[in-house]
């Protein structure tokens, strides 16, 4: 596989185990599911997303920072009509907070579970603001076409979720901590 390859398999792969994650946190209620599990899928999108970051500094912009924020600027000018190339330090950003998210959840679990519902909400808003622009604004063809699809059922899932019931734990069922 080359550099392309891996860059772009990277981030796709990436975006699948994000939007899996995100359905499982979503129907958690409803789907009783190991939170180790959980962890693990989260923790591996993360790790995923940040060879993705290492794939595209090494095969496209040789390690320069300079060179990412020139072709993320290029990109930007093609596609908004508009020349900004700081899109490259906000995925530096979503790196950064993703990987203390990740790091919180493996350390402090207990301190995680008892964090904001707004933190999360934070976190999740961010992350998929960053992947509509990434895979529907900034792409086209089958790639934005699955972008849609996955969005799609991100949103009937949220819909679906939002408006049943929340069923009744068992007293077995209630705690994986």
């Amino acid at each position: 596989m080359d550099g392309p390859q891996i860059t772009a398999w990277t981030i796709r792969l990436a975006l699948l185990a994000l939007m899996a994650s995100i359905v499982l946190r979503m129907v958690r209620p409803w789907w009783v599911m190991n939170v180790g599990t959980q962890r693990s899928i989260w923790t591996f999108a993360c790790g995923l997303f940040l060879a993705h970051i290492a794939a595209g500094m090494h095969y496209y912009h040789d390690w320069s920072n300079a060179a990412a924020y020139a072709d993320t600027a290029q990109q930007t000018y093609d596609k908004l009509g508009v020349r900004f190339g700081g899109g490259v330090y906000v995925n530096h950003f979503m790196a950064v907070v993703w990987v203390a998210d990740v790091l919180w959840w493996w350390i402090a679990p207990l301190s995680y579970a008892r964090r904001s519902p707004r933190w999360e909400q934070g976190i999740v808003g961010f992350f998929l603001f960053i992947a509509f622009n990434g895979l529907i604004v900034f792409k086209e063809g089958p790639l934005r076409v699955a972008g849609l699809i996955g969005f799609t059922v991100l949103g009937l899932v949220w819909l679906t979720v939002t408006f049943l019931p929340i069923p009744k734990t068992k007293l077995a069922e209630s705690s994986d901590w």
